[in-house]
């Protein structure tokens, strides 16, 4: 750069210069026309020399001024976020919110399966026993030697059967009406049992009949009643009694084959549930939770029957309190094979945690079963029948067959007078959910019939009862279960079965359970099971659960005019085997 300090010394050098070149050029010159020339290269040099200065000048001052402030960075600015103002929330104002609330209160379940069962009882066969002596019940047995009907086994197809089946579906509604300036409500529901894989209708089938549609409005827990939130719910009407419920929790396979109420209630074998049934004209009370951990239930259903042995329906109900039709299994027309009237039912049940338990108590009064004598085999029943036994209503037997001698009279045998007793059961259970999701259940139960000694020889009532399962989710989409049932030996049989053994005491059965769900989401699942009741001796429970039943019976159907029959067997031991898989949608 140009070192102005020096500029000036350099510009009178170089004036002097120009200076004496032109003194020189002048004294040189001999015309005026050079002169004029030299004249004109020293005014142009002049010139720039004037402007070479001027620019000296100015550069000189601008060094010389003072240098301006230094601009020292200011540091970032924290700029705090923007304050986003909460979301306004829009109420959604519904336009027809009558409509959403009368939607809201529908629910149900739909279950249909494919199921491939066997009867288990190819190749029996049956032989007639008696007393040693026929004068004294006490002489024990024989056997015959000759088998019954020539050897012949069960009648019909008691093998492997595929068939589809509707499962525990119901379509239910349900709602509230709240006081105004009250914490009382009024509460309501009503439900069906629709039949998807058949049509509705009576139940009519050979192996068990009833009055009551399924189908029809009203079939299922259907109540009217009030609630509070302090001191909780008092209802009117039908429902399954607190001693089912108490312990629904503990059976994954409800609906199922192998479901627990194959033996669990059961207190004589077949397709029918004493103590897992529902209850008409019943009122009862459901208690809140008392300090987060206590609760119970309490039910009463009056017979509302005007018979003194409960021989026909209560007042207002199309079936026997039993749970079948009048007649139900080639009877005569009456409650005699379970009817009773007076039902108590109670439950208390703990719950914290992990913890589950309960124990629960139930009692029917005066079950009538006087058609355990008619078609008995067993010896001392026939022991009664040779002495004209007051324990038997011959009176009825013989007008019976005076009207109808050659149906009624051939084969048939009295019914029991007074074989009229209180039944009750009592259980306890319990389950308990490890961290990762398995639980384990257990229940242990005992049935109980109150009957006089001289007939408890027929007592097949009155048992011991166990039941354990495990149940662990895989994944939060599958589960698999396992469950034995197991029901212990009875006091007596009335001797029914086609291949009845007095001497075969051990009337014990044990069913085993599996089966994996798959969960599509929280309201479909798939499924997979397969069940197997083992009878020994001379129990007959069936395989359970299902819309169809498999059971120890098999297909003998002969009906006369009259409507008695011959209608079909029972054969005791019977060992069952199940395979089923379907789909369960509940919304």
């Amino acid at each position: 750069m140009l070192n102005l300090r020096l500029a000036r010394p350099l510009l009178i050098v170089l004036a002097a210069c120009a200076a004496n070149f032109l003194v020189q050029g002048i004294s040189l010159a001999d015309d005026a026309q050079e002169n004029k020339s030299l004249k004109e290269q020293m005014r142009q040099m002049m010139q720039r020399m004037d402007a070479l200065q001027k620019q000296v000048e100015a550069l000189s001052k601008q060094q010389q001024a003072p240098p301006p402030p230094a601009v020292v960075a200011a540091p970032p600015v924290m700029v705090p976020p923007p304050v986003v103002a909460p979301a306004v929330v829009v109420k959604y104002e519904e336009r027809e919110p009558l409509l959403h609330k009368i939607l809201s209160g529908f629910y149900g379940t739909l279950d249909v399966s494919f199921d491939d069962t066997t009867k288990g009882m190819n190749g029996f066969v049956a032989y007639p026993y008696s007393l040693v002596d026929p004068t004294n019940p006490n002489s024990g047995y024989v056997r015959g030697t000759t088998a019954k009907g020539g050897g012949a086994g069960p009648v019909g197809r008691v093998g492997y059967m595929p068939a589809f089946s509707t499962n525990k579906s119901v379509l239910g509604y349900r709602g509230s009406h709240p006081f105004e300036g009250s914490d009382i409500e009024l509460i309501y529901q009503i439900e069906t049992a629709p039949s998807i894989t058949s049509s509705p209708g009576l139940n009519t089938s050979q192996y068990q009949q009833s009055n009551v549609v399924k189908g029809g409005i009203g079939y299922g827990d259907t109540f009217i009643g009030f609630a509070g939130n302090e001191w909780g719910k008092v209802k009117v009407g039908t429902t399954y009694s607190p001693y089912k419920k108490s312990t629904d929790r503990l059976n994954p396979f409800s609906g199922m084959l192998g479901d627990y109420a194959v033996i669990m209630g059961n207190s004589g074998g077949d397709n029918r549930v004493e103590f897992g049934t529902r209850l008409e004209h019943a009122i009862w009370f459901e208690s809140p939770k008392y300090g987060d951990l206590f609760s119970f239930d309490v039910l009463v259903s009056p017979g509302q029957n005007r018979t003194y042995d409960n021989v026909v329906q209560s007042s207002g109900s199309p079936d026997c309190n039993g749970g079948n039709e009048p007649g139900s299994g080639n009877l005569l027309l009456n409650c005699d094979d379970g009817g009773f009237d007076d039902a108590f039912s109670v439950d208390v049940k703990f719950e914290t945690g992990p913890i589950y338990a309960t124990a629960a108590y139930e009692w029917h009064h005066n079950v009538n079963r006087n058609s355990d004598g008619i078609g008995s085999n067993h010896p001392i029943y026939g022991y009664l029948q040779s002495i004209n036994s007051p324990l038997l209503d011959f009176a009825t037997f013989t007008a019976l067959s005076l009207e109808f001698p050659t149906s009624f009279g051939a084969g048939a045998s009295p019914p029991y007078l007074n074989d009229i007793a209180n039944e009750t059961a009592f259980k306890v259970g319990a389950q308990y959910t490890l961290p990762f999701g398995l639980a384990f259940s257990g229940i242990y139960e005992y049935l109980h019939r109150s009957l006089p000694q001289d007939l408890e020889f027929q007592n097949e009532r009155q048992r011991n009862g166990l039941w354990f399962a495990a149940s662990q989710d895989i994944l939060n989409k599958d589960n698999v279960s396992v469950g034995w049932a197991h029901a212990g030996r009875t006091p007596g049989d009335p001797g029914g079965q086609h291949n009845f053994n007095p001497t075969n005491t051990d009337d014990a059965a044990n069913m085993y359970t599996v089966a994996w769900k798959h969960h599509f989401d929280k309201n479909v699942y798939w499924y997979l099971d397969a069940a197997e009741t083992v009878n020994k001796g001379n129990a007959h429970y069936d395989l359970g659960g299902r819309g169809l039943t498999t059971d120890c019976h098999d297909g003998t159907n002969t009906t006369v005019i009259d409507y008695t029959s011959a209608g079909n067997t029972t054969w005791g031991g019977c060992k069952e085997i199940g395979f089923s898989t379907g789909v369960d949608y509940k919304f």
